[in-house]
């Protein structure tokens, strides 16, 4: 089994790759700037970590042409620069677009001619299902663009055995967040109606757990995993 999995060597991404090699899959995780999680990674023989911006078509389609067959492909490469919406330019505002949407689209376009049977999981965001962040405005719409996209390739797809849906959680415990000021995450946390972080590789293996039971086309919200 083979899985792609983008952003896949640091945050969400990573406990991703490492829990599907768990599972006997064969990982090619895709990066940006993460290279000394790429290279630690890489030590595992059944990873190979690839260097590509997922906003760049060429070089995903040159990635995806070396490629073997997928069975499971993350969508999860993501950018977020939040700010106040009066100090952020259309360039910035755009350049999370370009990825967060943009990314997932090219991805998905070059991925799914190596795709005989298989999922496809877009990682959303729960800001997207009545809960949002006027800081975070462009994540917000990417994010929604992305629930967008998951629908209309769930349709396009549908006479196939690919199977496209998208999970929406909320707030995780990656590094980045766990940088943060602890206020701010508390706020945020009650804002949303979150009880308490979402622990990275604890979300991770309740998604993998549960891929046979998210219907195509479906935006599946996560908040809290109960064992």
């Amino acid at each position: 089994m083979h899985a792609l999995v983008t952003g896949g060597c640091k945050g969400l991404g990573k406990s991703f790759t490492l829990e599907l090699v768990k599972r006997g899959y064969e990982v090619t995780a895709l990066y940006q700037t993460s290279e000394e999680e790429a290279r630690d990674l890489s030590k595992n023989e059944q990873i190979n970590c690839v260097k590509c911006d997922v906003a760049n078509e060429e070089e995903v389609k040159r990635l995806c042409a070396s490629l073997k067959d997928v069975d499971l492909l993350i969508n999860n490469a993501s950018l977020a620069k939040d700010g106040d919406y009066k100090e952020k330019s259309l360039e910035e505002f755009m350049s999370v677009m370009r990825v967060n949407v943009g990314g997932v689209f090219t991805v998905m376009k070059h991925v799914i001619p190596k795709m005989k049977v298989g999922v496809i999981l877009n990682i959303s965001s729960n800001n997207t299902l009545g809960y949002h962040q006027p800081l975070s405005m462009d994540y917000d719409a990417s994010k929604a663009g992305v629930n967008i996209l998951t629908k209309d390739f769930a349709e396009v797809l549908k006479e196939t055995k690919i199977k496209v849906f998208a999970i929406a959680p909320g707030w995780i415990a990656t590094e980045s967040v766990m940088e943060a000021n602890p206020k701010y995450i508390e706020e945020e946390l009650k804002r949303a109606n979150q009880k308490k972080l979402l622990e990275p590789d604890i979300l991770v293996r309740f998604i993998l757990d549960h891929l046979g039971s998210i219907q195509n086309g479906e935006i599946r919200e996560i908040k809290e995993i109960k064992r």
